[in-house]
């Protein structure tokens, strides 16, 4: 005999059953400098995305692990810490962006921790079944050949005039500099042409908005 309270913990078990079969997207947002990807990622973790932004969890890692901080100083020295201990940001994009084997060698400490640290929490959050899409910000997705680590890649795209452009704006950063920045970068229509999607970002707010818009709605019916 079906009891009430039998049925509503059938009920109870459909449900959750259902809620843990529903697609979960893990997106990797990439693109070049400039081109708009911490915007992208706000629009989507306004929508209730879950996101992660790998320059930060870098920057944590570097100033929280001795261990990273003792690698970083064997290539480049004590110079390239401040007095309290965190990593001069400023001095090292100077030395890694005029310097090639420098910029690999520092990719070579921090990417794996960080990679390391994203695939545990791409795997914690689809666990808790919190967010329909978890999305993870990285400059560097295919240059590290870390893109199986998603369902899909998005890359963000805008002219390399418009990039110049904003980054000027956003960092006070002489033209020479933003440019060498780009060229350390893989092309954009190389990314373009691996990505699984693209968003052009040259048009306005609104046209930005509602292109992600479409997106994640998307992704909430995969």
């Amino acid at each position: 005999m079906l009891t009430p309270n039998r049925l509503k913990a059938d009920i109870k078990k459909s449900l959750m059953k259902k809620k843990a079969s529903k697609k979960i997207t893990a997106l990797g947002i990439t693109g070049g400098i400039g081109s708009g990807k911490t915007d992208v990622c706000r629009i989507f973790e306004s929508m209730g995305a879950s996101v992660y932004q790998a320059d930060l969890v870098a920057r944590e890692l570097i100033d929280s692990r001795s261990d990273i901080k003792r690698k970083i100083k064997g290539v480049f020295g004590e110079g390239v810490f401040l007095s309290n201990g965190k990593l001069d940001r400023k001095k090292t994009a100077e030395l890694i962006f005029s310097n090639r084997k420098l910029q690999l060698k520092l990719n070579g400490i921090v990417h794996p921790p960080v990679i390391q640290y994203l695939k545990s929490e791409i795997r914690r959050a689809k666990a808790s079944g919190k967010y329909p899409v978890i999305a993870i910000e990285a400059a560097l997705i295919y240059e590290a050949r870390t893109e199986r680590m998603f369902d899909y890649v998005l890359v963000v795209k805008a002219s390399k005039k418009e990039r110049i452009r904003r980054v000027m704006l956003r960092d006070k950063s002489g033209r020479s500099a933003i440019t060498r920045r780009i060229s350390a970068q893989l092309p954009a229509s190389k990314k373009v042409n691996r990505a699984d999607f693209v968003i052009d970002n040259s048009g306005t707010r609104k046209t930005l908005e509602d292109k992600c818009r479409f997106l994640y709605r998307l992704f909430m019916n995969v």
